[in-house]
């Protein structure tokens, strides 16, 4: 199903659009304009917050809020302003006067923005009325429901795009009172995307990838996926020399907590943190007037000057973009330069020269001054552009071995800029010296050059120099690899994988997104409900982070759910939508939470599945290809690229373990817990979030083994080991529950007091188990826990809840029992087994005979401690006291402890220090 643009006019004349002047077409324009300039003087702030100390604190948790009645229930607000859509009830254009209030010139705005809809069809005025209701913008409240009356009539009468977009994604959302229905979404996602609207076909590439309401088809992913981003690199390549920067990486706004689960507890994913909740520690005066002394009080120290120009080129807050004053750092940076280079007119550039990588700090950072001030000149950043002088400053900073020079020069020589000769091998000359220091840009640029060629050999080292280059982000790269698993030429095709970079660039090259920066403003502003809907809409158009942020602020509290979703109460079904989502696109935490709601049963009654279909064109048999040697070199891209296959897969284990479990994991046990303690701690729970949907343990526990294996997630090993300890979901298995809580603590030292704590108990449990059993004479069920010499093996088989580890433990252990009692032991009789019970083997003497020992050495000294004590304060020796004993045996037993540990200690480093 391709869709190709279609004329506005073509659509305009089939819903009878009656044309005006161009005059009228100035005068509606004029005041379109000089509206949203009374429009923008309108502060665009949240609502007052009015919620208790209390509501506040207890966002989180609406059990307890419904308990202690302080959940105040979201009332839509009453429409003061009727909707007019009929010409013939259209009144005179209202004047905006000075001496109106706020509210009449809202008034009046919505009524001329309505007029000029309707009797000028300027479509532009009724889209940002619609807007303003649907954003609830500049003192507007928000209504969906209404919002939607002006994009269905929009989208009927004008065709318009943005219109049929916003449509779908209400649909496909279930904003309002309108219920979700992807097949709605589907159709008006479609009629936009054939007008050219890119969140429009963003979501359909997303859809058909996943299979979300749809069937998957990845060449119809890659249709769309592949059009955005060849536009989106043409836009990159159009600016000035070298292209253009990027827009800012999308913020996750949970990393500044620490992650979705807070510092230590979160898996390490490595994404782009901002001040979104709280800011860093030090205030933005405080950040300029740092700026501000490095830049003029410490001129010697090259690092911290390039540090502060970056932040004035890049334009970073606090501070605005300024090439001016980041061209006199940087020069001043560029001054640490050797005297000779600096005042030289022409450089000859060695080979030796382009191996150079200087060991000081200082050289380092002046040549990276001077790249960037060569790079200043020639694409005319706050100096007239000079490719001449932009020349000289790169040979400057090539001549210390500065890899971004040495490609720059290679361009410059490829092209004939700054008066070189034009010379294609001293460009790749530059090209190759410059990507084996791991610049990506000359990876890149050598790469264009040597797929050209006609030899298999140089196109399969340009398509290994694309995976590098990708690896860092360079979307060019990226573009060009995903061209090459598409075509399938030099290597076999992955549709897969293609679909997975074209949206990878289309999402990183978004120059036309500005709903992401909009979103981080309303975060910061603390106008929760705004930022929502606009990362709920981004979430539908597959970005992962926008998935991962919409439901931690609904999984968080910080917004009513009400305002948005007329017909839903509760929040945790609408949350687990789009951790579902974020958890299929690989993000570790994201699985722990869906497996989190699973196993508490968190909104899975209100769950509406997603279905996913299996895959309508041929790309089944492409896609699971098996090009180890070529994908594992694309971590991030092709990584992502797998989780269409990782979702249906995990589906369908999901079902066949259904199936075939029920031998050990029977119905009753997947959706309940035999432990007292647990029954307890979910009632807890369910006090604190209200009503809770049925649990699936057996869904939970595949969600953390996924995040486990997958994204090596601490948390969720810890939650596989307490599964396995107490048999929820699985069988219970003590040896795989010691495995995850030693893996545990093996990826994640920080959690360590925690683990230390379950262990201590799992152990506890263990010599427990081991008592009843040397009391019962069932040596074969003994449980040891045993160090696995060749390293722990975290696969687990689902079909019985066990490994091949465990079960040859177990037999290791029936087979010294046997090998040392026989097969064949005659019964003992009951009088046997008594007597026979109190035998005591050489271990356990020993231990006994070392408790004796240390609690007689404790004894000994706490008790002559104490009749010390005794004499000084009553000149007298204490009387021997029966009440005593207790409180000195736990003294004496502590006491000789520590003092017997610290011998064994000192013996220890003892005979360490006699071996070396």
């Amino acid at each position: 199903m391709k869709f190709h643009s279609i004329n506005k006019w073509a659509i305009n004349f089939s819903y009878g659009i009656t044309e005006i002047s161009e005059e009228q077409k100035k005068e509606s324009d004029s005041i379109y304009k000089s509206t949203l300039e009374v429009l923008s003087s309108f502060p665009n702030m949240p609502p007052n917050d009015t919620s208790s100390f209390l509501q506040r604190k207890l966002h989180r948790y609406p059990g307890a809020l419904n308990y202690l009645q302080l959940n105040n229930k979201f009332k839509k607000p009453t429409d003061t302003i009727h909707i007019i859509l009929d010409k013939s009830k259209m009144e005179n254009l209202p004047i905006i006067e000075e001496e109106d209030t706020d509210e009449e010139k809202r008034i009046k705005i919505h009524r001329i923005l309505e007029y000029l809809g309707i009797k000028y069809n300027n479509s532009q005025a009724l889209l940002k009325l619609a807007d303003l209701y649907f954003f609830g913008y500049h003192g507007y409240p928000q209504d969906i429901d209404k919002a939607l009356q002006y994009y269905t009539f929009l989208a009927n009468e004008f065709g318009d795009p943005q219109a049929q977009q916003k449509i779908g994604f209400i649909y496909s959302i279930g904003l309002g009172s309108t219920s979700r229905d992807q097949s709605k979404a589907l159709l008006y996602l479609s009629f936009a995307a054939m007008n050219n609207d890119i969140p429009a076909q963003m979501s359909l590439g997303y859809r058909y990838l996943f299979g979300i309401g749809t069937e998957r088809n990845c060449d119809e992913s890659i249709w769309y996926y592949r059009k955005i981003a060849d536009e989106m690199v043409k836009i990159q390549q159009s600016g000035p020399p070298l292209g253009r920067v990027l827009p800012p990486p999308k913020i996750s706004i949970y990393e500044e907590d620490g992650g979705i689960f807070g510092k230590g507890a979160s898996n390490a994913i490595g994404r782009p943190r901002d001040e979104a909740k709280g800011g860093p520690n030090i205030s933005d005066i405080e950040l300029l007037t740092l700026y501000q002394f490095i830049e003029e009080n410490e001129k010697y120290n090259p690092s911290k000057q390039v540090i502060v120009a970056l932040n004035y080129y890049q334009g970073n807050p606090p501070v605005t973009k300024d090439y001016k004053k980041a061209l006199k750092i940087f020069k001043t940076a560029a001054k640490h330069l050797p005297e000779e280079i600096i005042k030289a007119e022409t450089i000859e550039i060695t080979d030796k020269d382009l191996e150079f990588f200087p060991k000081s700090n200082k050289l380092r950072a002046a040549s990276k001054a001077a790249a960037f001030i060569g790079q200043m000149y020639w694409r005319g950043e706050g100096v007239e552009a000079n490719d001449i002088e932009a020349r000289k400053w790169y040979q400057r900073s090539a001549k210390m071995g500065y890899s971004a020079a040495i490609n720059a020069l290679g361009v410059m020589y490829q092209y004939g800029y700054g008066q070189l000769k034009q010379d294609e091998d001293i460009a790749i000359k530059y090209y190759i010296a410059a990507s084996n220091k791991g610049n990506p840009d000359a990876q890149t640029n050598l790469g264009k050059i040597l797929i050209e060629s006609s030899q298999l050999e140089n196109k399969l080292s340009a398509f290994n120099l694309f995976q590098q280059a990708s690896k860092t982000g360079n979307v060019i790269a990226s573009l060009k690899l995903a061209d090459i698993y598409q075509s399938g030429e030099i290597i076999p095709e992955q549709c897969v994988f293609a679909a997975s970079l074209y949206k990878t660039i289309a999402e990183r090259a978004s120059y036309y997104d500005t709903l992401f920066e909009e979103a981080k403003y309303d975060v910061r502003h603390k106008n929760y409900n705004a930022a929502l809907l606009k990362y709920l809409i981004l979430s539908e158009q597959g970005y992962e982070i926008a998935q991962s942020n919409a439901a931690y602020l609904i999984d968080e509290g910080l917004i009513s759910i009400d305002s948005l979703f007329y017909n839903n109460s509760n929040p945790y079904s609408i949350a687990l939508i789009y951790w579902k989502r974020s958890a299929n696109q690989m993000n570790p935490d994201s699985r722990v939470k869906v497996g989190d709601y699973y196993f508490y049963g968190l909104g899975t009654d209100e769950f509406e599945e997603e279905e996913i279909t299996n895959e309508s064109s041929s790309d089944d048999d492409n896609d699971n290809d098996d090009h180890d040697d070529n994908d594992e070199n694309n971590e991030d891209k092709e990584e992502e690229g797998n989780t269409s296959e990782k979702k249906i897969k995990k589906e369908s284990k999901e079902s066949k373990e259904n199936e075939n479990d029920s031998s050990e994991i029977d119905e009753k046990s997947r959706h309940e817990i035999q432990n007292n303690m647990i029954k307890f701690s979910q009632k807890l729970v369910s006090r604190l979030y209200g009503k809770l949907g049925k649990p699936d343990y057996l869904v939970a526990f595949n969600y953390y083994q996924e995040a486990a294996e997958s994204g090596k997630s601490s948390l969720a090993m810890w939650n596989l080991a307490f599964m396995y300890e107490y048999g929820i979901g699985v069988k219970k298995d003590l040896y795989l529950s010691k495995r995850y809580y030693d893996r545990s603590l093996e990826i994640n030292p920080y959690a360590a007091f925690p683990i230390k704590l379950a262990l201590m108990k799992l152990n506890f449990k263990v010599q427990i188990h081991n008592l009843k059993c040397r009391i019962n004479h069932r040596e074969d069920e003994y449980i040891i826990f045993k160090e696995d010499k060749e390293g722990t093996d975290n696969k687990i088989n689902f079909d019985s809840g066990d490994d091949e580890t465990s079960k040859s433990i177990n037999e290791r252990i029936k087979l010294s029992f046997n090998g040392k009692h026989g097969n064949n032991e005659k019964e003992l009789s009951l009088k046997d087994k008594i007597m026979k019970s109190f035998e005591i083997n050489e271990k356990t003497k020993k231990i006994f005979y070392g408790y004796i020992l240390k609690f007689l050495i404790g004894y000994g000294i706490g008790y002559i401690s104490y009749a010390i004590i005794f004499y000084i304060n009553y000149r007298r020796w204490p009387v021997f006291r029966w009440s005593l004993l207790f409180y000195i045996f736990v003294f004496s037993s502590i006491l000789g402890t520590t003092l017997f540990n610290f011998h064994e200690e000192l013996q220890r480093r003892l005979r360490e220090a006699r071996i070396h």
